[in-house]
């Protein structure tokens, strides 16, 4: 059924989707000979990718094993993965499971856009996370931690289902089993384009003398000693931006309102006003100003768009500033009008479905917390 929704919804071929993307507001690149190369974001693009890394942290580090809650320690990308996991062991009483999460970056550095396509990086950032567990139960965390991937990028999706779990692969040597969450764009005429968005493994046998010196720790509840199996996450963060971005665009060929997540939004919301009497734009800008320093004291990323509107009629700067807010994927914008000034009354208008609702003054910040954590 996901095959067939994809299919329908299907308005770009793939290399069409990429030239979307780099129209955006968010990256340019070039393509030449298949190959993505001199991507850069822009400023808001670089809120995007931001943004991915704060989730994709929080994610990682939340229960992996069911109800259990896993732990995980930050790394640093300095230290090699046995200076990492031997400072945490002289800092925190280890047992089993737990994981280290470390952000690397790598030079000259190229990853695959489906089957066809590469992106080419002079720096990357690849987020590793590895998780020690015991043997017995490797294998099921793997399952588990795979399922709990792509339930994360179905939950920012546009349309979530896209996103699928590869076939498990296994070694020669049965040492190593690979899988990969992966995003599929419908290409005309075609099969789909699957995209993979991270790389799962598990070393059923541990990690390589050479990397921990035969680490082995306390079974909980037990004073057993043994060595871990490890199951690893890999995610290169450029990529993800770019995955992301495409997934918003695809069903929308205009590239009139990118519907990014309003979690990873870069702005979560925006601020203009309406209204035919100019002698009251001043007092409007002031409201927005104040609207502005509310909601950022709140952690809201706001982009107050009332300070540009004048300069042109009232209806037509109004209608470009909205248009400027949906194309960068901001989610919700608030109205100003004559009536906010007297009464505390504003218009919010979601992005997605148009639509406005009224709320007052003294909603915000709440009310902005609630639907955007949502």
């Amino acid at each position: 059924m996901s095959e067939m929704v994809n299919k329908a919804r299907v308005g770009k071929s793939f290399v069409e989707l990429l030239e979307a993307c780099r129209r955006s507001k968010f990256v340019d690149f070039i393509i030449e000979d298949n190959v993505v190369r001199q991507l850069s974001l822009t400023p808001i693009g670089r809120m995007l990718y931001d943004n991915l890394r704060k989730q994709w942290n929080h994610m990682i580090g939340s229960s992996m094993a069911g109800t259990t809650s896993v732990p995980v320690y930050t790394g640093s990308g300095s230290l090699n993965l046995r200076e990492n996991f031997n400072f945490i062991r002289e800092n925190y009483p280890l047992s089993f499971p737990f994981g280290l999460t470390v952000e690397q970056e790598k030079s000259n550095y190229s990853v695959m856009l489906g089957d066809h396509f590469s992106l080419e990086l002079p720096v990357a950032n690849e987020l590793c996370t590895t998780y020690l567990v015991p043997p017995q139960m490797a294998k099921q965390f793997l399952y588990q931690t795979q399922r709990q991937r792509k339930i994360w990028w179905m939950r920012f999706s546009d349309n979530p289902g896209r996103y699928f779990i590869s076939d498990a692969k296994a070694s020669e040597n049965a040492e190593t089993t690979t899988v990969s969450i992966c995003s599929r764009f419908a290409e005309r005429m075609d099969e789909p384009i699957a995209l993979e968005l991270e790389h799962l493994e598990l070393l059923p046998k541990g990690l390589g003398e050479d990397e921990l010196d035969k680490l082995h720790l306390t079974v909980p509840n037990s004073k057993k000693k043994i060595k871990p199996s490890v199951v690893r996450v890999r995610h290169e963060l450029t990529r993800a931006t770019l995955a992301i971005l495409m997934d918003a665009l695809e069903s929308h060929s205009s590239g009139k309102c990118v519907k990014i997540h309003r979690k990873i939004a870069p702005f979560k919301c925006g601020i203009v006003y309406q209204s035919q009497d100019d002698s009251l734009r001043h007092d409007l800008e002031d409201l927005s100003k104040h609207l502005s320093i509310v909601l950022r004291k709140a952690q809201i990323s706001v982009l107050n768009c009332a300070l540009e509107q004048h300069g042109k009629t009232p209806e037509s700067s109004y209608q470009r500033r909205i248009a400027h807010l949906d194309v960068i994927g901001v989610p919700y914008t608030i109205v100003l009008n004559n009536e906010s000034l007297k009464t505390g009354l504003m218009q919010l208008r979601s992005r997605d479905t148009t639509l406005c609702e009224t709320i007052h003054i003294s909603d915000l910040p709440e009310y902005l917390i609630k639907i955007v954590a949502s």
